[in-house]
């Protein structure tokens, strides 16, 4: 059986970001969140949210059940570069994919629920939002209130602020 693994929400201008394992055979799947916190300062600094997204597929690994010989099939953003190499170094079977399909689609709608969960907006508004020129007018709309949803650990982040 194969295990894919995806994220959502790293580009993005606002919250954090989930990772969705989901075996394909079965349809099994286990979520987790990299905080929003780890994509602000300090945290943010010292590359927390590459340890995080380690932790929750190790995490996902145990509650999956998946055996060192399952194919583990993880998308290839940066967000993973740190758990392709850990796993590989634990002797799991990794391949670095372009992950689509039902897994992709999982990913993405868990994100806007997380948004939903943060109090960005509801399930439609976020939807209709969801770029990054959608999410920085939406903050610009009201910087006092809002900059709390914005990665604010991105370099860009002061031009983008300023703007």
């Amino acid at each position: 059986m194969v295990v894919e693994v995806d994220d959502s929400g790293w580009g993005d201008l606002v919250g954090g970001a989930v990772i969705v394992m989901r075996r394909v055979e079965t349809g099994e799947t286990r979520v987790g969140e990299i905080p929003l916190r780890l994509f602000r300062e300090p945290e943010f600094k010292y590359k927390e949210y590459l340890r995080s997204a380690t932790q929750v597929i190790l995490e996902g690994i145990d509650e999956l059940g998946i055996e060192r010989g399952e194919p583990l099939h993880i998308c290839t953003g940066y967000v993973f570069s740190s758990a392709r190499e850990t796993l590989m170094e634990l002797g799991y079977k990794v391949k670095e994919v372009k992950i689509t399909g039902a897994t992709q689609e999982l990913a993405e709608k868990t994100f806007v629920e997380s948004l939903v969960r943060l109090g960005v907006g509801n399930h439609r508004e976020v939807a209709e939002m969801r770029s990054f020129d959608g999410f920085l007018e939406w903050v610009h709309e009201d910087m006092k209130h809002r900059e709390q949803y914005v990665k604010t650990g991105w370099k860009s982040w002061s031009k983008h602020r300023e703007r």
